[in-house]
């Protein structure tokens, strides 16, 4: 019976993240061209630091090839406006014995000049094989542009089913940092 529910809940989620990803197609709100503008926007916090690479010194101009590369490694996957904010999925591939990609969800603003105004990473997956991860990362990101409650996939609330690594219960995204942080343990 376990194994029915478990079934049943993942052709919902199936049946969702394709009527999800079809709506919202990165290819059919963006060009080539625009898509490569929205990750080279956002890829000094969404990246990894350079070597002598730190937070503090990031947008120095010594790490623009760095950046421009690591761009490239990124594929932006599903995009929505909705009024000044821009919602859009970015996938990568993650270190792994076998091919796997995280997606990372993400909600921003942009002024008139194209700089950010507001940057948040809304989740980031666990590295699934990428079917899983268009599956679940669409549903995760439907959700998020409706502007649903994404804490029943965090880890600690998801059971034995993986959607969303971060944020957990130690590691959370500080928007006026624009970056995720850990958070102490409290009382261990």
């Amino acid at each position: 019976m376990k194994y029915a529910i478990q079934i049943f809940a993942l052709a919902i989620l199936l049946m969702a993240s394709c009527t999800a990803s079809n709506k919202y197609k990165a290819e059919k709100h963006l060009s080539a061209q625009e898509q490569h503008q929205v990750m080279l926007s956002v890829i000094r916090y969404m990246g990894h630091l350079p070597k002598k690479g730190t937070h503090d010194n990031k947008f120095d101009r010594v790490f623009d090839e760095y950046y421009s590369n690591l761009a490239l490694d990124y594929t932006v996957v599903a995009y929505h406006q909705e009024g000044e904010y821009e919602f859009f999925m970015a996938s990568r591939i993650a270190p792994s014995l076998k091919v796997k990609k995280v997606a990372i969800g993400v909600k921003m603003k942009r002024n008139s000049d194209g700089a950010l105004e507001y940057y948040e990473e809304v989740f980031r997956t666990w590295k699934f094989e990428e079917e899983e991860m268009l599956e679940k990362g669409m549903f995760l990101f439907d959700l998020m542009v409706q502007g649903k409650d994404l804490s029943p996939y965090y880890p600690q609330n998801s059971g034995d089913e993986e959607y969303i690594e971060f944020p957990d219960s130690r590691v959370s995204f500080d928007i006026s940092q624009r970056r995720w942080i850990s958070t102490p343990e409290l009382n261990l």
